[in-house]
């Protein structure tokens, strides 16, 4: 009797927990069959599943400068093509460092680092803390080929920069103006006052108008009070934007690494071209060609001096600074300057050569919590690939609706007033934070055919770029000795330019302090990784 009983009472719960388990399956369930069918759907005959739940979104927290608004209308746009939920985590760019460390420092882990001001020595430092994950460049090929290729079209060595001893832990990225050179402008006036119908196209022809801008009263105001030139002395002194046209003359960047001919690499400003360069500018300067306050002028002032007459001559500008809507070209409608662009002109190297910025910037990243989640990195490379190489959608992210946020005006994108200023357009629509890259094929869609035009003609074919071998590869003892590297660097080039060091034991004497100081170990890096990257 009683095991009749246990039996029937074994019976019935196994009978209950069928049926709630029945139950369970069809309470998550809305509609259908009385609301009682199963979550589970029937094939059809051709095999293929109907009703099939949507996949959840996949959540992303996305690292990028400027502080977004809450759910723009481009969040949920990219939201909605990519089916993702995304957190932006932004900043003020006025003091960025200090946010993105109190960031970090809360416990907030990005899952993708986009457009930021983040150094490169800032990525090794993540890399090493392990904020950032390892990436293979396989997956990035995988998930995101339409943006591999873009890389290995402007520049395959890109995909060398964020290898970590022997790893790679990040994405290319590319710099949509990288391949553009900097490029002298003259006083279109004072050319003709002098005797030139057109800018010169030698380093000698170059000397002469230089020489005539000072001495021959070129403004025909009856006073000696102009210059052929001037720099951004104060801000950047030993950097690749001073002094542009006589350097790259010599066949040589004003800052960075160059090949030379026993295939051996050495730092430029040690170079005997470097050498050159400065005894060339000393001659200038002793003869009042460069206007004696380069050493404090910056952009602002370097700027005025050339629109207001004060200076002939500029060269620490590209293209799109020239056009009218740029910084030069607006200050020059402003004053009635006419100025004419021309080509780096010819010197001892025996070529035109135009010192560019390079396409490599500092790679994005995928951190080190969300490497581990293989849908999360291959929906965040696919967002990459598609926002970067797909028209629509670049255009979308990057500007808004068309009509509403911007105008096609000449073939060109153009914000309507209201959404010109990037930063409140990020807040109010969002535009440009989650930009995946400056993709140099896209910008044919953001520049007027007329501007399109303007830049192929300044940015001759026939120039040589010159770009540093060493941009963005990671040599320990230079980033160890940097600040008294860039010390001494910047020391000598104003000493050398205004004659205050001889340039023959001087400039001996000059090369052996940086070896001392951490240069000569640094040179030692730099061939050993050229060596590696160059198998």
């Amino acid at each position: 009797m009683k095991g009749n009983v246990l039996k029937t009472l074994v019976l019935a719960m196994a009978l209950i927990l069928v049926l709630s388990a029945c139950g369970g399956e069809n309470s998550g369930t809305k509609n259908g069959n009385n609301g009682s069918t199963s979550s589970t759907t029937t094939p059809s005959s051709g095999g293929s599943e109907t009703n099939k739940e949507p996949e959840s979104p996949i959540e992303i927290s996305w690292l990028n400068f400027y502080l977004p608004g809450k759910d723009t209308a481009t969040q949920k746009y990219v939201e909605e093509l990519f089916n993702v939920k995304i957190t932006p985590l932004g900043y003020d760019r006025s003091n960025w460092q200090q946010q993105i460390n109190i960031m970090l420092a809360s416990g907030v882990r990005p899952d993708y680092i986009g457009n930021t001001d983040l150094t490169f020595a800032d990525f090794l430092s993540y890399v090493k803390q392990g904020l950032i994950g390892e990436l293979p460049v396989e997956k990035i090929r995988e998930y995101a080929p339409n943006y591999s290729a873009m890389v290995d079209k402007y520049d395959p060595t890109a995909w060398n920069v964020a290898v970590v001893d022997g790893k790679n832990y990040g994405i290319p990225r590319i710099y949509g103006e990288g391949g553009s050179p900097f490029l002298p402008a003259y006083n279109k006036e004072w050319l003709k006052n002098i005797g030139y119908d057109a800018p010169p196209t030698t380093l000698e022809e170059l000397e002469d108008v230089l020489t005539k801008f000072r001495n021959n009263d070129p403004d025909q105001n009856g006073k000696k009070d102009t210059y052929g030139m001037s720099v951004r002395g104060k801000d950047t002194l030993g950097s690749n934007q001073i002094f542009n046209t006589v350097f790259a003359a010599h066949g040589i960047r004003s800052s960075g690494w160059h090949v030379k001919e026993d295939n051996t690499v050495e730092h430029v400003l040690v170079s005997e071209q470097a050498r050159a360069v400065y005894k060339l500018l000393n001659k200038w300067y002793k003869a009042g060609l460069i206007d004696p306050e380069f050493i404090t002028d910056d952009a602002n002032s370097y700027r005025a001096k050339f629109v207001n007459g004060k200076t002939g001559m500029m060269d620490q500008m590209m293209w799109y600074h020239y056009h009218t809507e740029g910084a030069v070209g607006a200050d020059a409608v402003k004053t009635g300057l006419e100025f004419a662009v021309g080509a780096p002109v010819i010197g001892p190297a025996g070529q035109m050569n135009g010192i560019v910025q390079g396409y490599k910037q500092n790679p994005y990243a995928i951190g080190a919590d969300a490497v581990k989640d293989e849908a999360k990195v291959k929906k965040i490379l696919e967002m990459v690939d598609r926002i970067a190489t797909d028209k629509d959608v670049y255009m979308k992210v990057s500007f808004g609706e068309e009509g509403v946020h911007y105008d096609v005006v000449n073939g060109g994108a153009v914000r309507k007033a209201e959404f010109s200023d990037i930063a409140k357009s990020v807040s109010t629509v969002g535009t440009t934070f989650f930009k995946a890259a400056d993709n140099p094929d896209m910008l044919v869609y953001e520049y007027s055919a007329e501007k399109q035009a303007y830049k192929e003609e300044l940015n001759k074919s026939e120039i040589n770029i010159l770009y540093d071998i060493m941009q963005l590869v990671d040599l320990p003892s230079w980033t160890e000795n940097r600040d008294a590297i860039d010390k001494v660097l910047k020391e000598f080039q104003l000493k050398f330019v205004a004659g205050e060091v001889d340039l023959d034991a001087g400039f001996d004497s000059y090369v052996a302090e940086l070896n001392k100081i951490g240069l000569a170990k640094a040179t030692e890096e730099a061939n050993a990784a050229y060596a590696r990257n160059n198998k």
